[in-house]
């Protein structure tokens, strides 16, 4: 269609807005696609589109929107483009509904706008066919493209729809036709943040964040190169068997029991692991001494692990080894012990840089009183503690350089009653009436339980003459044929009293054997 005079638009748009709809239904004017947030380095210009929405809802008929006029106002970004090509406002040509209608859509002019910047659209789906929007769905009506500039602060845009804005027209207002008379839509706004990125992180081994990111040290992907994170070293402490366990089991019943802990040295990623291995270390471990005791007989060592001298089964040679328990009166109270490592002062005598090694074992008790069902107490690396000498902080030294590991973790011992071994009942094999013997009685007492609802036997593992693991019928038969035909001697505990050589979860809760 031609373009139309902006006086011809202007008379139609205040001929069709004249009446303001009091009718059923709901018009919504709202975006599609605006970014939250825009990060770039300062001077960058980044380019988006927006969709712009006109949605309804509550219609009863078969007939939506016939037209509508918006205008859109734009502070902090710039509008490069826009279109309604690939619109339900597009021609028909074009893919759209638009058919022997009207469109204006133009980039306002700040210079008529008091300096504001934004769009106008104004559009009649036809004029002479019966052309409308589909009721009750949101209709994409117009694309923008929109440019933000990233400044050396952060800033903020707004994007939103606004009445009174001027294209080559008069003031345009946010309308919607519906049925020939004027509805008010509801109108959306949007707000974008626009910032350069945080500062990287300065350090990589403070434990701090210090560009305020929520990320510190190796979490950072700034610090992806770093000497310590790259493929990264971890400490951690497990038992002598497995370098991952995170908790010590121990029987609740009695509420002692001894932990064995060890400490290992090994790569953060198997998979990747680092090019060189720790040279030598120093690190200190904590415990609460009011839960548990370190005992000073033979731990804590270093003999047993590759940190043990070379004469030792070790690794360590011509190098330094002081492992030592803390005295709490230096200590603040605290109780721990420290271990400084070097494993050569004259030859290149690294840890495998690819798997967990051991560099310390010690042992522990809990503490009297301390312990029973529910019990927790952690053991963890940590700074400060001071033996002899100075503060003594956790640390590697990889080719001469001193790294914080990569991840450090403890291990927690608790109490637990699926820790116990369930106590082995004594009883005796047959003895189903549990009188210590074995004899006719016994197989009359299981028939008498089995078939004509008698007593059940105290022991009912002493009913399973047969030891399959069942009672049934099987097992008095059995008896008889031992007692009186000759038959196969009963399985242990038998002939005397003891314990059941094959477990299988029958119950004895009393039994007369001591």
């Amino acid at each position: 269609m031609g373009r139309i005079s902006t006086t011809l638009v202007a008379g139609f748009l205040c001929l069709c807005l004249t009446a303001t709809l009091e009718a059923q239904g709901e018009f919504s004017y709202g975006f599609e696609d605006v970014p939250e947030n825009i990060q770039a380095e300062t001077g960058t210009t980044v380019p988006f589109q927006v969709k712009l929405v006109l949605g309804s809802s509550g219609l009863d008929g078969a007939t939506g929107p016939q037209g509508w006029s918006l205008g859109v106002a734009n502070n902090g970004v710039n509008i490069t483009a826009l279109t309604t090509a690939g619109s339900a406002a597009a021609d028909a040509a074009d893919g759209g509904l638009r058919n022997t209608g009207f469109e204006v859509f133009e980039i306002v002019d700040p210079g008529r706008n008091d300096g504001q910047q934004g769009l106008v659209q104004a559009l009649v789906l036809s004029f002479v066919m019966p052309i409308t929007l589909p009721p009750n769905t949101d209709q994409i009506v117009g694309f923008v493209d929109y440019e933000a500039t990233v400044g050396a602060e952060a800033s903020s845009a707004t994007i939103q729809y606004q009445n009174g804005l001027v294209g080559s027209g008069q003031p345009v207002n946010n309308d919607v036709t519906f049925e020939g008379q004027t509805a008010t839509p509801t109108l959306a706004s949007a707000n974008i943040n626009i910032e350069p990125p945080p500062p990287p992180e300065t350090a990589c081994d403070d434990g701090e964040d210090n560009d305020g990111d929520g990320a510190a040290d190796c979490e950072d992907s700034d610090c992806a190169d770093a000497a310590n994170c790259a493929g990264g070293i971890d400490l951690k402490i497990g038992t002598p068997d497995d370098p991952d366990a995170s908790q010590i089991v121990l029987c609740s019943s009695d509420g002692g029991g001894e932990a064995l802990v060890t400490a290992y040295v090994g790569p953060n990623d198997p998979a990747d692991p680092p090019a060189n291995g720790a040279q030598g270390w120093s690190l200190g471990i904590e415990h609460n001494p009011a839960e548990l005791t370190i005992t000073n007989d033979t731990y804590p060592t270093t003999s047993g692990t590759v940190a043990g001298d070379v004469n030792d089964g070790g690794i360590r040679n011509t190098g330094f080894e002081k492992t030592e328990i803390i005295d709490p009166g230096r200590n603040d109270g605290r109780a721990g012990l420290v271990s400084a490592v070097v494993l050569s002062f004259t030859m290149p005598i690294p840890l495998d840089p690819a798997m967990d090694q051991s560099i310390l074992r010690a042992r522990y008790v809990v503490a009297d009183g301390a312990g029973g069902e529910g019990f927790s107490s952690e053991i963890n690396f940590s700074n400060g503690l001071i033996g002899a000498g100075q503060p003594v902080d956790t640390v590697l030294t990889v080719q001469g350089q001193t790294l914080m590991p990569r991840e450090i973790s403890g291990i927690t011992v608790v109490h637990s009653e699926d820790a116990c071994a369930p106590p082995s009942a004594v009883f005796l094999r047959a003895d189903a009436n549990n009188d210590t013997k074995v004899d006719i009685a016994d197989p009359i007492f299981t028939i008498n339980w089995l078939i004509r609802n008698g007593p059940a036997p105290a022991c009912v593992a002493s009913a399973d003459s047969n030891d399959d693991g069942k009672t049934d019928i099987s097992d008095p038969l059995y008896t008889i044929a031992y007692r009186f035909m000759a038959g196969p001697v009963p399985a242990a505990p038998f002939p005397s009293c003891g314990e059941d050589s094959t477990p299988d979860g029958l119950a004895c809760d009393n039994s007369s054997c001591p």
